[in-house]
């Protein structure tokens, strides 16, 4: 994800500071940006270039910032607003679809201060159709179905869902439960079905791009692609594909993980790798000099998850073992 944060105050810049070091440790946060004052122009030109928008400032300057921005709670970017003493943080907008309500847990642990949600199927212990979206990266179509169906989970109903074979983990969550009907059935996207109303979930190609240390274990790679998704709160069976780069197609360890873990092995090669351009990609000078490329794991794995996908996970590494994550759009 990436993330932009915005302050109006000496103090609030300093805390702006202190939440940006924390998220760039966090592997899942692609990009985090600084911007002090100059509010409205700053939105203006930047609003949709970042995932999650922080203001540490007053909620009053935020609303009226980007009031005249917002577009569809679809589209739009998270908003939260952080007083500048960080005591709370406030999920403002696109809490389902973009993550603000995430988020704002995700922040508030990281400073120490309070999260304040308001959304009501997040109120009633529930999940929402949305946030299920969001969470495993599902498209979504009628969208305007969502509103009925999110309002009858809200107020203490169910919903019938069919889930393929590979999303069957979700029969052991428990805010799924107390929010769905739950069937397995052989077809590859998911359904959501309430009288009047039905909205079919298709997931997105997820793809964990996988590079290592010559002769590394099946344990190893399996346990770094574990932990990696971890870190996203997706279990492996999420995934669609695991790639690496055509040098290491022959390690037995990355061949064992991909078996172990039910996700085809797909090998990108060195040309195809050394050809690819991508902003989020990050290079890795060893590789570079032995192999004339940057890296493996982000490119193999935006490869593999197809045009215009996305880095979810930069490279993080695991014991001799690198993950990257990617999604398509």
């Amino acid at each position: 994800m990436k993330f932009a944060i915005i302050s109006v105050t000496k103090q609030g810049q300093t805390l702006a500071k202190n939440l940006s070091e924390y998220l760039e440790n966090d592997p899942s946060v692609i990009k985090v940006d600084l911007y002090h004052k100059n509010v409205k122009p700053t939105l203006k030109t930047h609003f949709k270039d970042y995932d999650c928008w922080v203001g540490i400032m007053a909620s009053g300057i935020m609303v009226r910032s980007v009031c005249p921005l917002i577009e569809t709670k679809f589209t739009d970017p998270a908003v939260l607003v952080i007083g500048e003493n960080g005591k709370h943080v406030i999920s403002m907008l696109s809490g389902h679809m973009g993550g603000a309500n995430h988020f704002a847990v995700k922040l508030a642990g990281m400073i120490g201060a309070v999260p304040v949600i308001t959304t009501a199927t997040d109120l009633a212990g529930k999940m929402g159709l949305d946030t299920l979206a969001y969470q495993y990266w599902l498209d979504i179509s009628h969208k305007k179905s969502i509103k009925t169906i999110n309002q009858h989970i809200a107020a203490g109903g169910k919903v019938d869902l069919y889930l393929p074979t590979k999303f069957d983990f979700l029969k052991n969550h428990p805010i799924v439960n107390k929010s769905y009907k739950i069937d397995i059935w052989n077809k590859p996207f998911i359904r959501a079905s309430f009288p009047g109303d039905e909205i079919v979930l298709t997931p997105r190609r997820l793809v964990a791009g996988v590079g290592s240390k010559k002769g590394v274990t099946e344990d190893q790679v399996f346990f770094a692609i574990r932990s990696a998704l971890q870190h996203l709160h997706l279990p492996i069976s999420r995934l669609d594909a695991i790639a690496t780069a055509q040098i290491k197609e022959d390690e037995e360890g990355i061949k064992l993980a991909a078996i172990k873990s039910n996700s085809p092995l797909t090998i990108k090669s060195l040309e195809e790798i050394r050809n690819f351009q991508h902003p989020d990609c990050s290079t890795s000078q060893l590789v570079k000099r032995e192999f004339g490329i940057g890296g493996v794991s982000e490119p193999a794995a935006l490869i593999e998850a197809g045009p215009n996908s996305r880095l979810i996970l930069k490279k993080t590494a695991y014991n001799g073992v690198t993950v990257a994550v990617a999604v398509s759009i």
